[in-house]
């Protein structure tokens, strides 16, 4: 066979296939680094090569799939350089969204290196043209063109397909107002952003990070996306289906319906729970193709990269909040919320060797804000968790003074605890939250004043709560966090059981703060409970 037969041979299979495309590309990409195939990338690249075919249920496709499972390098880099190649549509006008810039920028120099290469170039010429040859958009000699862009700034041109890959910073995906602003953009701004609004393509592919996130949304308001979720381990109950045939493994067509709010498929024959049936019996009749070749409960999605000992080495750092979001696409536990209550030991002695803070979640900024926006009269909390590190490194709340009061009694209940404490925790330091704006700042500097005597220090806030309190929740799970027994325990358990959908979420605040405080503020004094410690 000679060299012309050889690529033509190329051709016709990376015509066929988009997933053997990126495996005879990836030398191009990655030189150094050892491609590993697994059948997950079977799936993508079905249903991206789905979507390029212009079946009209596939032109909005919702991905979901956990980190480092090459989501961006199959959608984002080789998808736009096999339509333009193997594919035949030269013509193709392709955006690429993510959260920054940057991460958009990344994928589209990676596309152009890729179309750039001489071995792309030798199987598919392509000429780049050079004016319009940048590293956040390049064209060809048909007017095809491969932009990126940070989805804030999505505007002017417009695209055949549009990829929004990760619309949202996992650091600030329980914020509200990050999260309303990607809803925002997604509602708002996609839509507008195609050459034909009927068969031009909308892509989200993403790890889930929230309930109402991009994905949540879609799939509570049934937006008619077909639906890729593939968990790290496999739950059966959650086994996914689309209408794309599997190329990878035999599966066979079935009809069903899916609920999205649950992420659960009833497929003809099984029963639908009673509270559920209303809502199931009007959802739409699909002929659908099993997408996942797994059977045990837990089977892990790609073993090859993400062996049992390290998810559940990663698991063990991340959290059960983090792991059902980012690992398992349903972010929320199968049991409870972000903690759970039965991970506390609940203690009657305080151990012999710790350093301690008393941390405080101040309510005077929310009282404010209440009054203004809803007539409320009556005080928010106001909460302070005294807790201590062991000499084996364990952590362990003594003790949670939790009341609603006015300013003026609120400080003066502070500065009263602050002298009770110096009594019973030797060696103890205070920390207050120093609120943005000159209100909060000037309150906060009025509480260290009236505290003169004793340690204390007030310091900003640094990201949203559930951020704040994920590298607690880490520990609480792995057992490393006591509480003395106590009459405060029932609230603090209650609160902290359902947070971050708790109402109140005080108690949890200063615990967050308190644990912060002790983990990273190298000035701490430690001293060993003895003999002199009553």
């Amino acid at each position: 066979m000679n060299r012309t037969d050889l690529l033509n041979v190329d051709r016709e299979i990376a015509k066929r296939s988009l997933s053997e495309f990126v495996q005879m590309g990836w030398p191009v990409l990655e030189p150094a680094e050892v491609y590993k195939h697994n059948w997950h990338m079977d799936a993508l690249s079905d249903h991206l090569m789905a979507a390029a075919a212009g079946d009209s249920a596939m032109n909005r496709l919702l991905i979901n799939v956990p980190p480092g499972t090459s989501k961006s390098s199959k959608t984002s880099v080789f998808f736009p350089a096999w339509l333009w190649g193997p594919f035949g549509a030269p013509n193709i006008r392709f955006i690429g969204a993510a959260h920054e810039q940057g991460l958009a920028t990344r994928d589209n120099r990676r596309t152009r290196l890729l179309v750039e290469s001489d071995w792309y170039q030798e199987r598919w010429p392509t000429k780049i043209t050079s004016d319009q040859n940048e590293k956040t958009l390049f064209e060809n000699d048909k007017r095809g063109f491969r932009q990126s862009s940070a989805v804030a700034g999505m505007t002017g041109k417009r695209g055949h397909f549009v990829v929004w890959d990760d619309p949202q910073n996992p650091e600030s995906a329980n914020s509200d107002v990050s999260r309303e602003t990607s809803l925002r953009i997604f509602r708002e701004t996609l839509p507008s952003r195609l050459v034909d609004p009927i068969n031009s393509v909308i892509i989200i592919i993403m790890q889930r990070l929230n309930q109402d996130d991009v994905s949540g949304y879609i799939l509570a308001n049934e937006l008619g996306y077909q639906h890729l979720m593939l968990p790290m381990e496999f739950e059966p109950h959650r086994r996914c289906y689309t209408v794309v045939k599997p190329t990878h493994f035999k599966s066979e067509k079935v009809r069903g319906r899916y609920l999205g709010a649950k992420q659960r498929w009833f497929l003809e024959g099984d029963e639908v729970p009673d509270d559920l049936a209303p809502v199931v019996e009007r959802l739409e009749v699909q002929e659908v193709y099993n997408q996942d070749p797994r059977e045990e409960d837990g089977e892990l999605l790609f073993e090859d990269r993400f062996p049992r000992s390290v998810v559940d080495r990663d698991k063990k750092v991340m959290g059960e909040y983090a792991t059902a979001g980012q690992l398992q696409q349903r972010p929320a536990p199968r049991e409870g919320g972000m903690f759970k209550t039965a991970d506390f030991e609940i203690v009657d002695a305080i151990p012999h060797v710790v350093a301690w803070v008393r941390a405080w979640d101040l309510a005077a900024t929310k009282v404010n804000r209440a009054k203004r926006t809803k007539g409320a009269s009556k005080a928010a909390f106001t909460a302070g968790v005294a807790m201590g590190k062991t000499a084996d490194g364990r952590y362990i709340i003594a003790d949670v003074n939790r009341f609603q009061e006015n300013v003026g009694k609120v400080e003066t209940k502070i500065v009263n605890t602050a002298g009770q404490d110096v009594q019973r925790y030797k060696g103890i330091r205070g920390s207050l939250p120093k609120d943005p704006g000159a209100g909060g700042k000037a309150w906060a500097t009025t509480l260290i004043t009236k505290l003169a005597g004793f340690s204390y220090r007030a310091t900003p806030e640094d990201g949203d709560k559930v951020s704040r309190a994920q590298p607690l929740a880490a520990q609480v799970e792995n057992g490393n966090v006591m509480l003395l027994r106590g009459a405060w325990n029932k609230d603090f358990l209650d609160e902290i059981g359902l947070f971050p959908a708790s109402k109140y979420k005080d108690q949890v605040d200063a615990a967050t703060r308190a644990f912060a405080e002790l983990v990273n503020a190298p000035t701490f004094e430690w001293y060993v409970s003895g003999d002199d410690d009553e």
